[in-house]
Formats: C-alpha cells, structure tokens, sequence
C-alpha cells in the first residue's frame, strides 16, 4: 500500500485550496477506461445545471469549499468538482486590475485565466488545448495540464461553460500515470454537462 497525497489548488474567485488523502495499492494500469450510458449517473446540481458522472464516484463535501458540485473516488483516485461564478462579477473584477482582454471573447478571457492560475502552483506544467469549442450548445473551451504539485504528478482535464449569467469550471483530475485510462472518462463527463434552462 502506498499513501498518495493529491493536492488540489483553487483560490477565491478562481477557488481554494484543499488536500485529499487516500490510501490505495498502486501501479500504472496503462487500460483506458470504457464505460457505457448504463455506467452513468445523471447528477442536477443547484437546478442549475446537471452533468453525468461515472456510478463508481460518490458524492464528497470536502472537495473545494466553493465547489456546487463535488464527486470522487478516492480508491481510482479520480476527481471532479464544478465551480461556477457570475460573468459580470469576473469581468468586473479582472478590468479593475486591466487584466481583461477586450479584444478575445469571454470564453477565452476566463479560460485563460483559470488556467493561468491554476499552474501558477504547478512545476513541469504542460497545457495542451483540445479543439473544441461548445459544450452543449454553449460557448466552451477544454485543455488538458500536467504538473507536479508537492511532488505528485496529476493529470488534469478542464472544461469552461459560458452560460448566460454564470461561467462554469468543471475540473477532473487524477494522478498523471493514469490519465491516459481516465482521460476519456473525464472527458465524457465535460461534455454531459447541460443548463437545465
């Protein structure tokens, strides 16, 4: 057995910090994970939004104190939170400090700067975008990041909504030798995610 401390980095208005602990046999299962719709679960968070998780993840509340939506399990160490915040509140805030880019859309505006962020705390940080561009019919953008935080490797797949009034932040992540199982996974669960108005 082998203990495994993932850190979890998110501050404020971008989230905050947390550290999960889980104490699992490991190895690199180099097996990509394939699930089929049956292995799903549709979750509805805050009337808001819902999005489909695999059944094997169970509801967590010590996540990330922001967090309106938080699942994981710690035994595949897999991991997913969803953070949402208003758009008007985030411009304001990011043209106050001249850090808003009038010039990109929104999308890209909170995009990069999440992802700023959030490898601000990562050494060995590699961001790699996907080519996509909506997510259930809205504007949305996703990357995949690698980096070591307090010496763990972690694996990470990002998606940003832009809704109407909020932006959406739907965070998975695990350790980075198993990404590649999980990294379809992590993806599906991005692009399940629907506005329930």
């Amino acid at each position: 057995m082998k203990k495994i401390v993932v850190v979890f980095l998110l501050l404020s208005l971008f989230s905050c910090k947390e550290i999960i602990k889980g104490v699992i046999n490991s190895g690199s299962n180099a097996t990509i994970e394939k699930l089929e719709p049956s292995d799903y679960n549709e979750v509805v968070t805050d009337s808001l939004f819902k999005l489909s998780l695999p059944s094997y993840m169970k509801k967590l509340s010590n996540l990330n104190d922001d967090a309106s939506l938080q699942y994981a399990n710690i035994y595949k160490e897999t991991y997913t939170v969803v953070i949402y915040e208003n758009k008007q509140e985030f411009i304001d805030s990011f043209k106050e400090y001249n850090e808003y880019d009038d010039a990109i859309s929104f999308i890209d505006n909170y995009s990069r700067a999440q992802t700023n962020f959030i490898t601000e705390s990562l050494t060995n940080k590699q961001v790699i975008p996907y080519n996509l561009k909506e997510i259930g019919g809205l504007d949305a953008r996703q990357i995949m990041m690698k980096g070591s935080l307090d010496g763990d490797d972690i694996g990470y797949v990002m998606g940003y909504v832009e809704g109407k009034e909020n932006v959406y932040m739907i965070m998975t992540w695990t350790l980075l030798e198993k990404l590649n199982k999980y990294e379809e996974t992590f993806k599906g669960i991005i692009g399940s995610f629907k506005l329930m108005n």
